[in-house]
Parts: structure tokens; sequence; C-alpha cells
């Protein structure tokens, strides 16, 4: 007998596990992706398929770091989008978060990496929040 093993992890932010001010929609997005992940865990399940979720807080990325000049802005279908959060009040958010600072792409990273381990065969429908204590 041959057994096949699948796992697939969804992936989102901690706005879904908790809401954020002003993102109703948003907040809303990421906690139907949890609960599509607790749903897919209970029919999959049969099929050995394992699925779970990754939940992010604040991950320093090329869409959060303060850029200077021009580069400030990502162009999306003839739109110009701003991004990055100023140094200032990432400062201010990395405060609010116990591990004392925001979590890297390799953070991100190691937290899916998780649930590709051997180990986690028998673990399906939950949602790791990787954020370093922050809580929103």
């Amino acid at each position: 007998m041959v057994t096949s093993e699948i796992t697939t992890t969804s992936r989102f932010d901690i706005a879904g596990t908790g809401g954020n001010a002003g993102q109703a929609g948003y907040s809303s997005g990421k906690a139907g992706v949890i609960g599509l992940t607790k749903t897919m865990a209970k029919e999959w399940g049969r099929y050995q398929v394992t699925v779970n979720g990754v939940a992010f807080g604040l991950i320093r990325t090329r869409l959060t770091e303060a850029s200077v000049g021009a580069d400030a802005t990502i162009r999306v279908n003839d739109h110009d989008i701003e991004v990055g959060i100023g140094e200032e009040l990432m400062r201010s958010m990395e405060q609010g978060i116990p591990m004392g600072r925001a979590g890297t792409p390799t953070d991100a990273a190691d937290a899916g990496y998780l649930f590709c381990a051997p180990e986690s065969n028998y673990i399906t429908g939950q949602v790791i929040v990787c954020c370093g204590g922050m809580v929103i």
C-alpha cells in the first residue's frame, strides 16, 4: 500500500486573527482564509492531506522598508502606489512587539517550514501566528 501525504499552507496576516481598526474588509477577508483553511482540513483529512495556515505580523520586506526618493512607489496598472513605512513609525511598531523587532523574510519562511517537517504530519486545521508576540 502506498500512502501519499500532501501539505497545503495558507499565508495571511494577523489582521485575520484579531481584526484591525479601519480595515474591516481586509480583516474579514483574512479571517475568511482562516475559515477556509479549517474547512479544507476537515474535508481533505480523509485523504491524508493536512491543511494549515501561517498568519504574519510585521515582517520587513520591500513593501515595508522606507524608501528614499523616487523608488518609494511601485507601479501597478498605470498607477503609482506609495510603499514603505517610515523609520519612526517602524520603530514605534517594533516597540509593541515583545521580541523588540519586526520579523525577517527568513522568520516568515521558517514558520511555513514547520508544516513541512515530518513531525507535523498529524497537525491540521491550525494557524501558526508568526509575529514575535505582537497583538493587534
